[in-house]
């Protein structure tokens, strides 16, 4: 026999089913599209409508179109053998006036890790590497971990990873040499079946730096196997089209490519030389910035650009941002990246 109290219940559920509207649908995807990645991914446990709104391939791309619009600092905080510890907080805008500010940042989840070689971040993924060619991707926003398919290693091998921003895609490419001769394979993330295919090229070369993806276009420095005496250049892998160009710099211009103290960087969307005579300590009073001159890259100029005044522990008028809730970091490792986007599209 039903007691009073869930006759009451069910009466009050039967006249708010009655008189109570449904949701429209796209009233639902607009308030999903407003929540934290993190929220939404949760969501996705709710119920069949919202598993498949948030599945659908508009509602990742109109997602990510907001993501893109206002970027995230990415946080990989951890130690080698344990755990990284990955977060995100809003990327402080570069016009705004006060010299100091408060952001707070969002912990995504941890990735577990053995003892890593490299990390690195592109667009919405991070990529750890373990030994010599074990790679493990990672998508903060949904939680998603894999690993790629290994590569036999020859005397070498180099991995770089590019971002299209056309098909929205990231690839990776692979080179191993041995006895002077390179084999360059390419894997395209987010497919249905991830695999290495070979590539063509014309001229061998042996990578010598990381490397730097801007516009659809990776870019790394090269010793070139074809002439008489190997030479430096700049390697241009065009992602999509996954072809090669290559940029020869003037002897004027070697400067920037010294490989012990230069880094090629973007700058403000542009490929460009950080060179820096010595490491930043306390000793370090300024840095050189290489950037090309021409549309072929081959002549470069120097700007020199002076440190902020500093004490010997502070420097002085400098912006500073302080980061909350963030999980204590001393004696980890803390690397941060920009322009983080978060996606939610499932590979």
């Amino acid at each position: 026999m039903e007691s009073l109290h869930q006759k009451d219940h069910q009466t009050i559920l039967t006249r708010f089913s009655k008189y109570s509207e449904q949701i429209p649908d796209d009233l639902i995807t607009e308030i999903l599209l407003r929540l934290p990645s993190r929220s939404i991914a949760r969501f996705r446990c709710v119920c069949k409508l919202w598993a498949s709104t948030i599945s659908r391939q508009d509602f990742t791309k109109s997602f990510r179109a907001r993501s893109s619009s206002r970027p995230q600092i990415l946080f990989a905080c951890g130690k080698n053998n344990l755990k990284l510890f990955l977060s995100s907080s809003p990327q402080p805008h570069q016009n705004t006036d006060v010299n100091s500010s408060s952001i707070a940042a969002s912990y995504h989840m941890n990735l577990p890790c053995g003892r890593f070689y490299t990390l690195g971040h592109i667009g919405s993924l991070v990529y750890v590497r373990e030994g010599m060619s074990l790679w493990k991707i990672c998508n903060p926003s949904t939680g998603q971990c894999f690993t790629l398919p290994e590569v036999k290693i020859h005397s070498w091998i180099r991995t770089f990873f590019g971002y299209d921003p056309i098909e929205k895609q990231v690839k990776v490419l692979t080179i191993t040499g041995e006895h002077g001769e390179d084999n360059h394979q390419v894997l395209t993330l987010e497919t249905d079946k991830m695999s290495w295919r070979t590539i063509e090229y014309d001229t061998p070369h042996s990578p010598i730096s990381a490397g730097v993806c801007i516009n659809g276009v990776l870019y790394y420095r090269a010793y070139e196997h074809s002439l008489p005496d190997p030479c430096m250049m700049i390697v241009c892998f065009d992602v999509r089209s996954e072809k090669y160009s290559f940029i020869r710099v003037r002897e004027s211009s070697l400067g920037a490519m010294e490989p012990e103290t230069t880094t090629l960087i973007n700058y403000n969307g542009q490929l460009a030389s950080l060179e820096m005579q010595r490491s930043f300590s306390e000793a370090s009073t300024s840095f050189d910035l290489w950037v090309p001159q021409d549309s072929g890259k081959e002549e470069w100029s120097k700007h020199t650009y002076k440190f902020p005044m500093y004490t010997r522990h502070v420097i002085l008028y400098c912006r500073s941002v302080e980061i909350r809730g963030m999980k204590e970091v001393k004696g980890k490792k803390l690397f941060a990246y920009v322009d983080h986007i978060e996606d939610l599209k499932l590979m």
